[in-house]
């Protein structure tokens, strides 16, 4: 076993770690890109119906400065070295959308002290989709539990000093024994099956380290034959998920499966009047609502910085906005009215 995944399963902190956690810092963001290549697995091309090794996704990599003022994104800026390493967030975005969709979100964590790696999916992100002619591409999403396993070995890469190709800068920066996995929609779907559902079960055991926490933002099962879905042993990482109860492109009763056979330490927290996007793409409260509460989860799971459930209740509860609860099942909520484009980003929100 190694040392980094002896690492993940426990709950303490170096004494240097719990001093930075004490100290409450806003940081600027830093942004870089860079292109990481899974030499393993095999792209398809849906349009032309052809196929080619390897999956090439592009890799944004959010992470905190002190160049840059508060809520400011500077790309290049030099890292935060002094107050790191920073537990990582891999992020898994939606169908048609890619990382850019999600700053506003993605900015708010890397405010409270994370470092967010976002990887383009080689055919469902807004860029493929638009490369291959509108032709339905979704389906490529159950090769993305792999493309997530494959970002996390990177990152465990540079952990140990041997960082991939334009990544040096993550040795020193990243901590992935105290890796967090979240993803929207079918970004959430893909971290769900790579955490609950037995098809991946092998895929899930080749990571060197494993998440400390799960977040699953307007998510659901798959429903292929070979899928089945359980809790894991022991209950599995802590999980906050989140649905809208007028979300008209994920039902919201899919949030309620996935929340009602988890067994371990869990939250739902349920969005009174947002969209599909909306919540994540920092439009209106319930995008204050989600934010604030993430954050909040994500201090209470590595210990960052100061949290507790009592201030993660009050994050998350707030009359007209958002409710939340971490009870051992949740209402199978009915499905929202119908809306045209109800998976689309809402009018107003920002655009990439």
């Amino acid at each position: 076993m190694s040392s980094a995944r002896s690492s993940s399963t426990s709950t303490s902190l170096p004494h240097h770690q719990h001093a930075h956690a004490a100290r409450k810092i806003s940081f600027g963001v830093g942004l870089s890109i860079a292109t990481w290549v899974d030499t393993q697995g095999t792209t398809e091309n849906y349009y032309e119906g052809t196929s080619k090794p390897g999956r090439v996704m592009q890799v944004q990599f959010l992470y905190p400065t002190v160049s840059a003022k508060p809520g400011t994104v500077l790309r290049w800026a030099p890292p935060a070295y002094r107050n790191g390493p920073y537990p990582v967030i891999v992020f898994a975005h939606g169908f048609a959308v890619d990382p850019n969709t999600y700053r506003a979100l993605l900015v708010s964590w890397v405010e409270a002290g994370y470092v967010v790696v976002a990887p383009s999916f080689p055919d469902t992100s807004l860029a493929a989709v638009e490369a291959q002619h509108g032709v339905d591409t979704e389906s490529d999403e159950f090769n993305q539990p792999g493309d997530v396993a494959f970002i996390v070995s990177q990152v465990v890469r540079a952990w140990h000093r041997s960082p991939p190709r334009d990544a040096a800068y993550l040795v020193g920066l990243v901590d992935p024994r105290r890796l967090i996995l979240a993803g929207q929609s079918d970004g959430a779907d893909t971290v769900a099956a790579l955490i609950y559902d037995r098809a991946y079960s092998s895929t899930l055991a080749s990571m060197r380290v494993q998440p400390r926490a799960v977040v699953l933002l307007s998510g659901s099962e798959w429903t292929r034959q070979v899928d089945s879905y359980s809790a894991p042993p022991g209950g599995g990482p802590p999980a906050l998920v989140v649905q809208s109860l007028t979300d008209a492109c994920n039902e919201p009763a899919n949030s309620s499966q996935l929340y009602n056979l988890l067994t371990g330490t869990k939250w739902f927290l349920a969005l009174d009047n947002a969209t599909h996007l909306g919540p994540y793409v920092g439009q209106g409260a319930a995008a204050t609502a989600v934010e604030r509460v993430s954050v909040s989860f994500f201090g209470l799971v590595t210990g960052r910085a100061r949290a507790s459930t009592a201030i993660l209740k009050r994050a998350g509860n707030e009359p007209g906005v958002s409710s939340i609860t971490n009870a051992g099942s949740v209402p199978m909520y009915p499905p929202a009215p119908y809306m045209e484009d109800p998976c689309g980003l809402p009018a107003g929100a920002p655009a990439d």
